[in-house]
């Protein structure tokens, strides 16, 4: 049996014919309601995941982009102001300049570092 999991007709067709067999058990009464339910919060779980990695890859490519920009701005022989200014510091007292972070941490952020 092929099925083609890049179509959502046909991903929802297999999930619909597995959790069928799954459910024969259970009173015809509550199946559909229960299959319904089910349907719908594996539909919402799949949204919220599309939408942090979206949100996730929109923030990798704004970074790369910044990143980009930099590397051509060194290669020209500018350096950004802010970088020369902490190397000039650093080198005075011996020690590297800290970096300030502008942004807060996203929500898939916060929940790798309490893993940790």
């Amino acid at each position: 049996m092929s099925i083609d999991f890049g179509k959502k007709e046909a991903r929802e067709g297999y999930l619909q014919t597995k959790l069928d067999d799954l459910l024969d058990g259970i009173n015809a009464s509550y199946g559909q309601s229960l299959l319904d339910e089910l349907m719908s919060r594996l539909e919402a779980t799949i949204d919220d995941f599309n939408k942090e990695v979206d949100t996730l890859m929109d923030s990798l490519k704004k970074s790369s982009e910044e990143k980009e920009k930099l590397i051509q701005k060194i290669k020209a022989g500018k350096t950004p102001k802010a970088d020369a200014e902490g190397e000039d510091a650093g080198e005075s007292t011996g020690e590297k300049p800290e970096i300030e972070e502008d942004r807060e941490l996203s929500e898939w952020e916060k929940r790798l570092e309490g893993i940790n």
